[in-house]
C-alpha cells in the first residue's frame, strides 16, 4: 500500500487501469468501512467519467448502464450510492493544474476540514504544470520532486499516475523500473507498474524503498479486473 509521507508512482500503458487502481484505493479503502480523507486531482478524466466510475464501484453496475441512466435522467439511486461511498473524496478537475494550484487546493482542504488530506492523488503526472520548468523531462522531474516534498511536508500518502516509455505502451508485458517515461524513478519511494492479460491485472513493484522489490518488474501480484464495473480483486 502507498505510505503516509511518501510518494508512490503507479505506471502503466494507456487503458490498463491506473485510474481504476487509484480510485479503488481511495474510494474503497480497506473494504471494511475504513476510508481516509482524500484530495484527488483528476486532470486526465472529467467529472462525468469519474462519476460513472464511482457509481460502478459503489453499485456494481456496468459503466455503460450508468451512462444510460444519466442520459435518461434516472440517476438518483446511483448518485445516492456515490454520496454514501465517496463523500470522503474531494475532486479537482482542472486539466492542467499548476504547482501553485495544487498548494492552494491543499490549503483550502485543510481550512475546510481542519487537517490536510491523508491521501493526495494526481492523475496524471504529465498534466501537472510546473512553473519555470523547461522541456517534458524537466517538467516530469520537477513535478516528482514537488509531490515528494508535499508528501513529506503534509504527511499525506501522495499517489501520482504516470505513463510508460513506448516499448511498454502495448500493455502486454511486465514494466521494469527503466520503463517509466522520463526516467523519474529515483525520486518516489514506491513504484507500481501494471499490465493486463485476459481478465487479470498484474501489479509489479519494481521499487520499494522499505521493502521487497524487483526492478525488472517480475513477480507480479495478479488480481481479477472487470473495468466495466470497476471491480478489482
Amino acid at each position: 500500500m502507498p505510505r503516509r509521507g511518501q510518494l508512490t508512482l503507479i505506471t502503466a500503458a494507456p487503458g490498463q487501469g491506473k485510474s481504476a487502481v487509484a480510485q479503488a484505493l481511495t474510494q474503497r479503502g480497506n473494504d471494511e468501512g475504513d476510508v481516509l480523507p482524500t484530495l484527488y486531482f483528476s486532470a486526465d478524466s472529467d467529472a462525468s467519467t469519474m462519476f460513472k466510475r464511482a457509481g460502478a464501484m459503489a453499485t456494481g453496475y456496468q459503466m455503460q448502464d450508468i451512462d444510460s441512466m444519466v442520459l435518461s435522467g434516472n440517476v438518483d439511486g446511483v448518485a445516492a450510492s456515490v454520496a454514501n461511498h465517496a463523500s470522503h473524496v474531494r475532486l479537482d478537475f482542472a486539466s492542467s493544474p499548476s504547482d501553485q494550484d495544487v498548494l492552494d487546493n491543499i490549503d483550502a482542504f485543510a481550512e475546510v476540514y481542519g487537517a490536510y488530506p491523508s491521501i493526495i492523488v494526481v492523475d496524471n503526472l504529465s498534466n501537472l504544470h510546473m512553473e519555470g520548468s523547461e522541456g517534458e523531462f524537466g517538467q516530469l522531474a520537477d513535478a516528482c520532486s514537488f509531490l515528494h516534498d508535499i508528501a513529506r511536508d503534509s504527511g499525506a500518502a501522495v499517489i501520482a499516475l504516470h505513463h510508460t516509455v513506448g516499448e511498454y505502451e502495448a500493455g502486454d508485458k511486465p514494466i521494469p523500473l527503466s520503463g517509466l517515461r522520463g526516467k523519474v524513478s529515483k525520486i518516489p519511494e514506491i513504484v507500481w507498474t501494471l499490465y493486463r492479460s485476459g481478465e487479470y491485472m498484474h501489479i509489479s513493484i519494481p521499487k520499494n524503498r522499505n521493502g521487497v522489490a524487483y526492478a525488472d518488474g517480475s513477480h507480479p501480484i495478479s488480481i481479477y479486473a472487470d473495468l466495466s464495473r470497476m471491480r478489482l480483486g
